[in-house]
């Protein structure tokens, strides 16, 4: 019986007792180790993408053992019951060169898996690279890894993201070699992959996909049961980040406005903090210039977040995550974002006049109504709803070429 009760606890996260487990396995039943980079625990957007994976992965691999980065905060890696890797790639002594050098039961006792032992490397940055984030984060976060880590047996899948322009010294050159040793890079949107083709012409690793985190549906907390059917205004402290003061203003003058015109029309719009200090920071920086204060909803949960804005009568968001929680889950939503990726997503769900130019304050009362006509209007939900199956459909799809890809 011994051997069955050890094999069985490879299925339980690491803070388990897993210390006899790879001892007592061989290669053909180790189960499948997945390193997901790209998310980090602070970004809730992040957070749904990792549960999206874990939620569809495991259908096909149930015993697989999910892991992250060791510069993730220890509490938070356990709480999302995820393995760590060593991450970065670095020639310098460190705390995880010296793990890797650890006998291999003992990588088990302590939810460790080295870098040899990584089966594949799914990259789920959403937005990372391209111009905008520079050259280093490309060369750290995905070149270097793949350099030191890749070979014909193990395989490395760009989840589907937004991605470029690249035209930075060093910019296309360096995307061009992350390409060639990926085996599969899905682009989120028709401006990436644009971006992408000036790169790399017809290259034979591109795909097209819809951001996955569609796929997901969890349930509204009965706490939060008197949320639904409220208007929903999500701020985002990177329209804002590094700008000047009177841009800053710009936004919450915006963000008032929003909320002014849909209590105009009779309605009760709450404010919803979708990420961490900063967000929560703009949203009591928007309340104290209410005449009356709104209710700021700041769950802990990523899920629960996103089954918030999913039973919202409407929404106006800044986050892109926030977008596809309410569009996905047919929720008449106007965008305000920072990037290519908020246009290329509301044209994709059919409502490409539902994005606002913040920079054009004369426009602002014009979307706020088109928005709200929308919402009103005979049709326009069950259209939504007809998108988002369109785009789950391609989503999973997606899924099902990196299953067959990775198996």
């Amino acid at each position: 019986m011994a051997g069955p009760i050890q094999k069985e606890w490879c299925r339980i996260p690491p803070s388990a007792n897993t210390r006899n487990c790879v001892a007592t396995m061989s290669k053909a039943e180790r189960p499948m180790n997945i390193e997901i980079i790209g998310v980090w625990p602070a970004n809730k957007g992040a957070m749904l993408m990792l549960e999206a994976v874990r939620d569809r992965l495991q259908r096909d691999f149930p015993d697989m053992r999910l892991a992250a980065p060791m510069d993730w905060p220890v509490e938070e890696r356990l709480r999302a019951s995820l393995w760590a890797t060593p991450g970065r790639v670095d020639r310098r002594p460190t705390l995880t060169s010296l793990f890797e050098r650890l006998p291999e039961r003992l990588h088990a006792a302590v939810g460790f898996i080295p870098r040899d032992r990584i089966d594949v490397i799914l990259d789920a940055s959403g937005f990372g690279y391209g111009d905008f984030w520079g050259l280093p984060k490309l060369d750290y976060r995905l070149n270097k890894r793949l350099a030191h880590w890749k070979n014909g047996r193990k395989k490395a899948i760009l989840l589907p993201q937004a991605l470029g322009p690249f035209e930075e010294p060093g910019m296309a050159e360096a995307f061009r070699g992350a390409l060639d040793r990926l085996d599969i890079a899905f682009v989120r949107d028709s401006s990436s992959a644009a971006f992408v083709e000036a790169v790399a012409p017809g290259h034979r690793a591109v795909r097209r996909a819809p951001d996955f985190t569609n796929l997901l549906h969890p349930e509204l907390p009965r706490r939060l049961d008197d949320l639904r059917g409220l208007p929903v205004v999500i701020p985002n402290e990177k329209m804002v980040t590094g700008k000047s003061d009177a841009v800053r203003a710009n936004y919450l003058a915006f963000l008032k406005t929003a909320i002014d015109m849909i209590r105009a029309a009779g309605k009760a719009p709450f404010i919803l903090v979708h990420e961490g200090a900063k967000d929560r920071a703009l949203a009591h920086e928007l309340n104290a210039l209410l005449d009356t204060k709104a209710r700021i909803v700041d769950e802990a949960s990523a899920l629960d977040t996103k089954a918030v804005i999913s039973v919202a009568e409407l929404s106006v968001s800044s986050r892109f995550h926030g977008l596809v929680s309410g569009l996905s889950a047919a929720v008449p939503s106007l965008a305000c974002g920072w990037s290519h990726k908020y246009r290329e997503l509301m044209a994709d769900y059919g409502c490409p006049d539902l994005i606002v130019d913040i920079e054009k304050p004369d426009s602002w009362a014009g979307k706020f109504q088109l928005l709200l006509d929308s919402a009103a209007a005979p049709g326009f939900r069950s259209a939504l709803a007809a998108k988002g199956e369109e785009e789950r459909a391609k989503s999973e799809a997606m899924w099902s070429e990196v299953v067959r890809t990775i198996a």
